[in-house]
C-alpha cells in the first residue's frame, strides 16, 4: 500500500492580479479535502534546469542560505558554478603548475 504525500511541488505563476495561478489540482495528490488546511510557501523565481538535473531541491538551497548568512541569489549562483574551472583548460594547465 502506498503512503500518501505529504507534500508537492511545482511552479506556478503569478497573474495580473496578483493572485497565484497554480498548475494544476493539488487536493487530490495530497488526500485533501475541501475545506482542509494547508501552509504554503512561495519562493520567487524557479529552480534552473541544471540544478534540477543535479536533484538539487529548493529546500538545499534555503538550509545552505540559512547557515551561510547567503541570499538565495548568491547560493544558486555558487551552485551553478560547479565544475566551471574544470572544464577551462587554460585554468587547468595555470593549476598543474602550481601542484607539486
Amino acid at each position: 500500500m502506498e503512503k500518501a504525500k505529504h507534500s508537492v511541488e511545482f511552479e506556478a505563476e503569478i497573474g495580473s492580479d496578483g493572485n497565484v495561478h497554480f498548475s494544476r489540482a493539488v487536493g487530490g495528490e495530497l488526500s485533501l479535502r475541501p475545506g482542509d488546511r494547508v501552509t504554503v510557501r512561495i519562493v520567487g523565481g524557479v529552480l534552473s534546469k541544471g540544478l534540477a538535473a543535479r536533484n538539487v531541491s529548493d529546500e538545499e538551497i534555503e538550509r545552505i542560505g540559512t547557515i551561510q548568512f547567503e541570499d538565495r541569489e548568491h547560493v544558486v549562483r555558487f551552485l551553478s558554478s560547479e565544475g566551471v574551472l574544470s572544464r577551462n583548460q587554460g585554468f587547468r594547465r595555470r593549476a598543474k603548475g602550481y601542484v607539486r
